[in-house]
């Protein structure tokens, strides 16, 4: 029957995950979000092993754990933790668990938490019913002996009290009441104690039992005192005290003698049997033995020992010789069942005839116990042994006698073969001389020494180990051994080296950075909150025309001449707000350098306190960057992709974006729009560009012929795989998979590429191992999947998975202003693909292709180009030459256009050069921003600036 296995926990994924992997195990699991249904469900049945979140274990007043115990349940805990959790050994104790498992979860570590939880639930279960025996023997031990009409004492080895019962006062008489742990002989009369200390002291010296009778106030008491021998050691006595007048008097005290040894016997509950030591025949035996064999008394009686028995040779062989105990033998039961019981043999001689007195005692749950205890030592082995740490026990003279197969490999050593050595072989001389000065001197209140050592791997490579030396002690606090775990810090070793070297270099770099503002082209200002100058560089001395050597302390408006310098004016807007101001660009006139474009950025300068004392003023010359700036603003192309509208200068700049991330890509767009082109843009711009770019037409293949080109198969899996098929995920291993049309692919392999996506893991058909992807994944489809997904025939879940990043490409009827570009391209190509020269396309075919809506895109515009460069003979390439299809599909789409031919069409007409209305108005639409005014009008600010000095106007 399998194990049922609880988990409790609000994530719904993690929740899955976990009881997905636990029933692949064989185990049955269920499953709640909160405490209440985890309650419930525990009501219903009692779980073997309980995974629990850290935050659903208690909610309010109530805990998983009490409600287990006020079911009557001891349920083993493992706690679900997150990874950055700082001390999950401190919560799993705090908790009252007995593991935790951290969040992604490790398959192997779930699993084996898992198994070591039913064995752990098993020994709970165990333990539990080893307890209750033992109490309930230990009850059945008490009545037998306080139904005797006597006094009992239980010594120990020194004669003090560890137990006593009986008629205590009648027949000792003490002084004061015996309590466990004074002395036996302290509470008898003297002479009695002085006759009892030799019979103490007799059974000592001969390790047998001894009987000796006393008179005390007329009656005559009997003690016996036997010696309690565990391992040939003696460990303590039984003092039985009786009052034997009635025995020596009268036949009536004989009686009572024999009903109270008979009750004796009977109350026993181990198996008793009175043996014929000759002949093997059972005499007598008491209940306990009638109930453990399953025989009735008068069928017992008369059988044979050896019939009983296991080892029957063994057994009468050591009757025979006066064996008193043998430590493992098997009792056989009627049904022919057998268990493990320990013999207790006592010999006497009754008219004749010597008799042995078996005693069994019934050791199943002790063996159980021990194998327990077996497991669990090889779950610990199991566990040292998968730790990454260096792990070793040594002995206080440094002799090894446990190592890790973490230890072994580091050093290349044979772990059998290691044992007995010495840890201290590897170690430097100072090294072993401070771990032995502390192996001296440490003690309980001390018992951990941390200590990172150098140490030479087999390799030759030398690695800093932090090693965490725990030591054991015995009750003398003596170390008898230490527990010795190992981390590498060489990492950590060497970023604090890298630390310490920066930390030198810190002062170098400050005389670089003095020399490097004093170099810097852009003039550089600091000045304090009352605009008293604290620093500068010769740029500054320059651009404000001072002599640099008398600036720090001046005030700049002492120096700057005129009034309104919008430097200055920055500078008190800055102080004023404590706000930076960024990219303010303004025309000055310069000494020696004539009008120029000037960019000031200012910031506040805050001081160790985060209190603002200043500003920092930097003013760059940016005339030739402004030249530039609307050249720069248009890319003709990108990566392969031709175009400068607008909105292809958007795509350019996400793509840029885009490119050196692993992000997934969803690129959308019509048929024909450059789709492909944008993801070997992606690729080729990125970290994988060196790795192979692998392409999958998920429209060009059916369903079985899809999946197996994705994910490979092994020879035999369907008909027609004669040898194994290598996938394009693995072909595609460190690159790029780029899945073309995946808008149409079935919902099953929807599903398994779902799956994919999430966990990067994947099955070759036919084939049941997993095997890891590293690959980033760029989808492209014509189809709307939004509407795809509506309509019930795309997943919501693939739509969300692949849509993390989606790019649109324009349709080419929405830029334009692309085709005369592209149609300069695609001659180029044909030039050469056809061994031709052509410089243009005439005026009408301009016109033609600008009027075209082009549904087939930028894919239609170049075929249609290859047609007209196969009819024309170069040069330039006429109406004549295209399609008459195209025209015609031309002319229906814009019918107040005359039917005769040549047809011309409408085109962009460039923009006329702006004049002093046309300027006016732009300034004012832009309310008073000249630099959005020269934007909108298609001209350079420089330019506009010099327009309004020669119109004489001053805005």
């Amino acid at each position: 029957m399998s194990s049922t296995i609880l988990v409790a926990e609000d994530d719904a994924f993690m929740r899955t995950l976990i009881r997905d992997i636990l029933v692949a195990g064989g185990y049955h699991v269920e499953t709640a979000s909160g405490l209440a249904s985890a309650s419930a469900l525990m009501a219903r049945k009692e779980p073997d092993v309980l995974f629990a979140s850290l935050d659903l274990m208690r909610e309010g007043e109530c805990d998983l754990l009490d409600e287990a115990r006020r079911l009557g349940f001891q349920v083993p805990l493992v706690l679900l933790v997150d990874a950055a959790i700082e001390n999950p050994v401190a919560t799993v104790r705090e908790s009252r668990a007995f593991g935790y498992l951290a969040k992604p979860v490790d398959r192997f570590r779930l699993e084996m938490l898992a198994r070591q939880g039913v064995v752990a639930k098993e020994l709970l279960v165990r333990d539990a019913g080893r307890v209750d025996e033992i109490a309930r023997v230990h009850t059945l031990v008490r009545a037998v002996l306080e139904t005797d009409d006597g006094a009992f004492f239980i010594l120990d080895e020194e004669g003090l009290i560890v137990d006593c019962g009986g008629l205590i006062e009648t027949l000792i008489n003490p002084i004061e009441k015996p309590v466990a742990g004074c002395d036996y002989l302290s509470i008898l009369p003297e002479l009695i104690a002085i006759r009892q200390a030799g019979t103490l002291s007799e059974v000592r010296a001969t390790m047998k039992a001894v009987c000796i009778e006393e008179k005390r106030g007329g009656v005559v008491v009997e003690s016996c005192i036997k010696p309690v021998v565990e391992g040939g050691a003696l460990t303590g006595f039984v003092v039985a005290v009786r009052d034997v007048t009635a025995k020596r008097w009268s036949e009536t005290g004989l009686a009572a003698a024999e009903k109270q040894y008979r009750s004796v016997f009977e109350g026993a509950t181990d198996a008793i049997l009175l043996i014929d030591k000759e002949s093997g025949k059972v005499l007598d035996c008491n209940g306990a033995s009638v109930r453990m064999l399953g025989f009735e008394a008068d069928a017992m009686c008369g059988r044979n020992i050896r019939t009983m028995v296991d080892h029957p040779e063994q057994t009468m062989k050591a009757m025979k010789t006066g064996v008193k105990r043998i430590s493992y033998e098997y009792l056989r039961r009627k049904d022919g069942s057998s268990f493990p019981v320990e013999l207790s043999l006592s010999y006497y001689t009754n008219g004749g005839r010597e008799v042995c007195v078996m005693s069994g005692q019934d050791i199943s749950r002790h063996k159980m116990v021990e194998e327990a205890l077996r497991e669990g030592a090889r779950l610990y082995r199991a566990v040292v042994e998968d730790q990454t740490e260096l792990i070793c026990r040594f002995k206080a003279d440094g002799t090894l006698s446990f190592i890790n197969g973490a230890y072994a490999r580091f050093f290349g050593e044979d772990e059998d073969e290691a044992i007995g050595s010495n840890v201290f072989a590897h170690h430097a001389p100072s090294d072993r001389q401070a771990v032995m000065h502390w192996l001296e001197t440490a003690n309980p209140d001390q018992p951990v020494l941390d200590k990172e050592i150098p140490l030479t791997r087999h390799d030759g490579e030398v690695r800093w180990i932090h090693w965490t030396n725990r030591a054991v002690f015995n009750d003398r606090e003596a170390v008898i051994k230490v527990q010795a775990v190992g981390r590498d810090v060489t990492e950590r070793k060497q970023a604090e080296k890298a630390l310490s070297r920066a930390t030198q270099e810190k002062e170098q770099y400050r005389l670089n950075l003095v020399a490097t503002f004093k170099s810097i082209p852009d003039a550089i200002l600091t000045v304090d909150s009352n605009l008293t100058i604290m620093a500068s560089n010769g740029a500054a001395a320059s651009l404000f025309n001072f002599d640099k050597g008398r600036m720090r302390g001046l005030n700049l408006e002492d120096l700057v001449e005129g009034d309104g310098n919008p430097c200055v004016g920055v500078l008190k807007q800055v102080l004023k707000t404590d706000k930076p101001v960024r990219g303010y660009e303004i025309e000055l006139e310069l000494k020696d350098l004539g009008e120029r474009m000037l960019e000031i950025n200012c910031s506040p300068l805050v001081d160790q306190g985060r209190q603002h004392n200043g500003a920092v003023l930097v003013v760059r010359d940016v005339s030739h960057v402004a030249d530039l700036e609307k050249q720069l603003q248009q890319r003709q192309g990108f990566r392969g992709i031709i175009g400068r509208s607008s909105s292809m200068q958007d795509i350019y700049q996400l793509l840029e974006q885009l490119s050196s991330l692993d992000s997934i890509v969803l690129i959308l767009g019509e048929s024909g729009t450059g789709k492909e082109l944008a993801a070997e843009a992606l690729h080729y711009g990125g970290a994988r560009a060196g790795k192979p770019l692998v392409k999958v037409n998920c429209s060009a293949l059916s369903e079985s012929l899809l999946e197996s080109e994705l994910f490979g198969h092994v020879r035999g899996a369907f008909t027609g795989a004669v040898r194994d098929k290598v996938g394009r995920i693995q072909a595609a291993q460190g690159g790029t998979l780029f899945l073309d049309e995946i808008g149409d692919i079935s919902p099953l392999l929807q599903l398994k590429l779902l799956r994919f996506l999430e966990q990067k893991e994947y099955e070759r058909v036919g084939e049941s191992k997993t095997y890891s992807a590293d690959v980033r994944i760029l989808a492209a489809t014509n189809v709307d999947l939004l509407e795809s997904v509506k309509q019930g025939v795309f997943r919501e879940d693939l739509y969300y998975r692949l849509n993390v990043m989606p790019v649109t490409l324009p349709p080419l009827r929405e830029r334009q202003a692309d085709i005369p570009l592209l149609v300069e391209h695609f001659l180029d190509v044909f030039s050469d693909h056809f061994g031709k020269s052509f410089e243009d396309v005439s005026q009408e075919v301009m016109d033609l292709f600008m009027g075209y809506s082009w549904p087939g895109n930028i894919r239609e515009l170049r075929h249609a180009l290859e047609h007209a460069c196969i009819l024309a003979p170069g040069k330039i390439v006429g109406l004549k030459h295209i399609r008459k299809d195209l025209i015609e599909n031309t002319m229906n789409h814009s019918p107040s256009l005359p039917e005769t031919l040549p047809r011309y069409f409408p085109v962009t007409v460039a923009p006329c050069k702006p004049g002093k209305e046309d300027v006016l108005a732009a300034i004012q639409q832009n309310s008073g921003n000249k630099v959005r005014a020269a934007r909108q009008l298609g001209i350079h600010r420089a330019t506009l600036y010099r327009k309004l000095k020669m119109w004489g106007i001053d805005i």
